[in-house]
């Protein structure tokens, strides 16, 4: 008997399924295919590179933080900015967004950065790098100021 009523619910509650496809997702309009930290950006014409790629920064000798993105299939126009944390957590910097590429027009490669300075007076440890496309996290990235 307790095997029909439990054979009788099973039965009844399959038949409230109901599948439902997933609608196809949309290709991304932007993609940031690498980021890296650098002390230095060259820049040559209307192209940049990092130069000095790495994660520890020493007061003594290095003057700035370069947070460098390369972005890949880039469509239309979008924003990106930065928030820099100290050691703490406490929000060091942030910028407006800016705008990068055009309404209309794929890029194949687009290059942007922002970038800190290193001063004696700031704190010595593990800071943070969060990056925003079109208002949205994107990334975080932590480097070290010693």
């Amino acid at each position: 008997m307790r095997v029909g009523v439990l054979f009788l619910a099973l039965l009844t509650a399959a038949a409230c399924i109901r599948l439902v496809p997933i609608p196809a997702v949309e290709e991304p309009k932007a993609v940031i295919d690498r980021h890296v930290f650098a002390a230095a950006v060259e820049k040559t014409g209307d192209w940049a590179e990092p130069r000095d790629e790495k994660a520890v920064f020493v007061k003594a000798r290095d003057g700035a933080v370069f947070s460098f993105l390369s972005l890949t299939d880039l469509q239309d126009e979008h924003t990106l900015a930065w928030k820099w944390y100290d050691p703490a957590g406490k929000l060091y910097r942030e910028t407006e967004p800016i705008k990068i590429g055009r309404a209309g027009q794929i890029f194949a490669r687009y290059v942007a950065w922002d970038e800190i300075r290193v001063l004696e007076a700031q704190d010595g440890g593990r800071w943070t790098a969060a990056v925003f496309l079109d208002g949205a996290l994107a990334l975080t990235a932590r480097f070290e100021i010693r």
